[in-house]
């Protein structure tokens, strides 16, 4: 069987998953029933969810290991329990693992006896452009803000149906970004999505077997949550480059606004060092006659987030990666068999130039692309845990005819000193350089490649509130050395709730 008759299987059988959504939505509804109960049961002795289970606030120096549990993409990595509870109530507020504290006893009670975990939090990025180079973007600041509610719920504990779990997310996104304004090929914030809305992102069912050796799962996911996906430098950077290598999974139009479509994925953790994964998921994006990238790569279609529809064909990732304690090894490869073509309009020597994706029966069918990541300490003071300097590097690879990007190859290196200031053990100061090179057709000797620029200090104030002054220097905006150089200043704000 070849690969596009494996796809168009695969595509066949996620149709039979829409009971999924309705189980999903369903639990989530009856889980309310419990919180009054709950709420009158005499204190617990140990008011702290389980690490495995929990949401809480963004970890900035951990050890890279971490990065081999599964995480949504925006969702903060845990940290260790909270200290003792104070006397002081403003005291055990600026402790709290979280902005809303455990709720009189009510959150810590809802995962301890139910599996139910309620997180969530609010990222926020204030931004200016005191030069926006030649181009003729207008200097100004922006705002970028997304709140996310996350609810993960153990049913083992809560039917005792041993394995198997629920991760529902719901999100609101609004604002704009100064980056995108100036024309450059990198956003000034990590947003993940060019639309206002309010909305169900993500849900799965998860079913873990043979003491976690395999997991299943089945939902509405997102391809960038699990492939080429850092979560322990989520935190650690703005720009999406040095934490995402999504350009691999979106050149194969893997689905962008919104990243979350119908797909089903398997995990192998056949060591506690190795881990593969493979994904196929419905490209399900607004409507392929359409030839405006708004119209082809759009939320439009399922605004609510609820819809299982499933068309246009699919995207296949898979991912290898090499996991220990002072670093970690990735290696992935994402394809779609759709006939897809790139149209090319405008000019590049004018930097008018404007890509165009979409659908065309005679078109060639199949679009590779791979990606490569290497995160490694190599300084570490007290030998095991998270503090130190560690260095990392991502490269990504594509054809030079297909895709919806109008580049084809990425080069990301990062440089990370955590906690290496007295006192200051939770905080960081990072460095990192985006290289992004335009694909070989549409090279000429002023339109090859941007270079991006991004430093910043990571201020953990409290365990819930995290501050990040930013400076990024945007070289060559859109890849056309006569637009310039722009010089984005600011800060960005994360509260876990």
């Amino acid at each position: 069987m070849n690969s596009s008759m494996l796809q168009a299987e695969c595509i066949k059988s996620l149709r039979g998953i829409a009971w999924i959504r309705h189980l999903v939505l369903v639990v989530a509804a009856l889980t309310v029933g419990f919180i009054p109960a709950l709420g009158q049961d005499a204190p617990a002795k140990n008011s702290f969810v389980d690490a495995s289970h929990r949401i809480s606030e963004p970890q900035q120096s951990s050890d890279l290991s971490n990065s081999s549990q599964p995480a949504d993409a925006a969702q903060p990595a845990s940290s260790e329990a909270s200290p003792s509870a104070s006397s002081d109530p403003l005291l055990n507020f600026w402790n709290s693992p979280t902005l809303t504290g455990d709720w009189g006893g009510v959150r810590s009670k809802l995962a301890e006896k139910r599996g139910i975990t309620i997180g969530g939090f609010w990222d926020n990025g204030y931004f200016a452009d005191p030069s926006a180079g030649n181009t003729r973007a207008n200097i100004g600041e922006s705002n970028w803000s997304r709140i996310r509610g996350i609810l993960d719920i153990d049913m083992n504990k809560l039917v005792h149906i041993k394995g198997l779990s629920l991760h529902i997310t719901s999100t609101y996104n609004v604002g704009s970004d100064v980056g995108a304004n100036m024309g450059s090929l990198v956003n000034a914030v990590g947003n993940n999505t060019g639309y206002h809305q309010l909305r169900l992102d993500s849900w799965w069912a998860r079913q873990d077997l043979f003491n976690s050796k395999l997991s299943l799962y089945v939902g509405q996911i997102s391809g960038v949550d699990f492939f080429g996906y850092l979560p322990q430098d989520f935190a650690h950077f703005e720009t999406l480059g040095p934490y995402y290598a999504p350009l691999a999974l979106y050149n194969s139009f893997e689905s962008f606004d919104p990243l979350t479509t119908p797909a089903a994925m398997i995990e192998i953790n056949p060591t506690k060092h190795v881990r593969i994964r493979s994904m196929i998921q419905s490209i399900t994006e607004g409507n392929p006659a359409d030839p405006a990238i708004s119209g082809f790569y759009n939320w439009t279609d399922n605004p609510s987030g609820t819809s299982e529809a499933i068309r246009d064909g699919g995207v296949w990732n898979n991912e290898i990666a090499y996991l220990y304690g002072s670093g970690e090894a990735h290696f992935g490869a994402s394809y779609s068999g759709a006939r897809a073509y790139t149209e090319w309009t405008g000019s590049a020597f004018s930097g008018t130039l404007v890509t165009t994706p979409g659908f065309q029966s005679n078109s060639n069918g199949g679009d590779e692309n791979f990606y490569w990541i290497l995160k490694q300490y190599v300084y570490r003071p007290d030998g095991h845990s998270g503090r130190g300097i560690a260095l990392g590097a991502t490269y990504v690879y594509g054809p030079a005819d297909k895709g919806f990007l109008p580049y084809n190859r990425q080069l990301v290196v990062t440089a990370e000193a955590n906690g290496l200031i007295p006192k200051r053990p939770k905080d960081s100061i990072n460095f990192s350089f985006n290289y992004l090179d335009i694909r070989g057709p549409l090279q000429i000797p002023i339109f090859k490649s941007e270079k991006v620029y991004e430093l910043n200090y990571v201020l953990q104030v409290n365990r819930w509130l995290m501050w990040m002054p930013n400076l990024q220097i945007h070289q060559d905006i859109g890849a056309n050395p006569l637009n310039g150089t722009g010089v984005i200043i600011g800060f960005r704000s994360m509260i876990t709730f």
